[in-house]
């Protein structure tokens, strides 16, 4: 009887695990301008007449030159001393221009701060605006719920050359996410006069 019980729930358990596997793969997304795995990521066949034309690549964005987004990243890292952090700054197509994750710090903070970059561009305004808006507004809460890609902690702020926006940066690993915030300003005021 008790072998029953075991083979059983162990049957129970083994039926679930593909809708556990289908729900996690529904649930995830690509990150905005991925061009995804062409060719189901298996190599080209021999030959160039056997080779399927390759996808489609837009041209880059604007965005900062790497250069000034290297000193921005440094700079935050700068105003965020004693706190481990990660930046993401990203062009105007919210693809990445620069993942700068310092030694000692948690690499998972690139996501967490593309996430916070990304929500910032998307919605062009600081996301801790964005996470005060989600409060009072519904729809904006289920917007950032639905998308995988949106975080709205403090900690993204879009990225200005005049009135033009031209990317957006993420901050994160500081605890409150406020200081995220406030690093990622002062590395934009201090870069301020490179941005073009």
């Amino acid at each position: 009887m008790r072998t029953r019980l075991v083979l059983g729930a162990m049957a129970a358990a083994l039926t679930l695990i593909p809708l556990h596997a289908q729900e996690t793969a529904d649930k995830s997304a690509a990150f905005p301008g991925d061009l995804g795995r062409p060719f189901n990521g298996l190599p080209l066949p021999d030959g160039p007449a056997r080779r399927p034309p390759w996808p489609k690549k837009p041209q880059p964005a604007r965005a900062l030159a790497i250069d000034v987004a290297y000193q921005l990243a440094q700079q935050v890292i700068d105003a965020c001393k004693g706190y481990h952090v990660g930046v993401s700054i990203i062009d105007l197509d919210a693809t990445p221009k620069l993942y700068y994750i310092p030694d000692g710090t948690a690499g998972f903070h690139a996501y967490t701060a593309f996430r916070k970059a990304y929500t910032a561009l998307k919605y062009k305004q600081p996301t801790s605006a964005i996470g005060a808006l989600s409060k009072t507004d519904p729809t904006v809460a289920a917007t950032i719920t639905a998308d995988t890609n949106l975080l709205s902690f403090p900690g993204g702020l879009p990225i200005m050359a005049g009135n033009d926006l031209i990317g957006a940066i993420g901050v994160s690993g500081a605890e409150p996410s406020a200081i995220d915030e406030k690093c990622a300003k002062t590395g934009l005021a201090a870069v301020s006069a490179l941005l073009k």
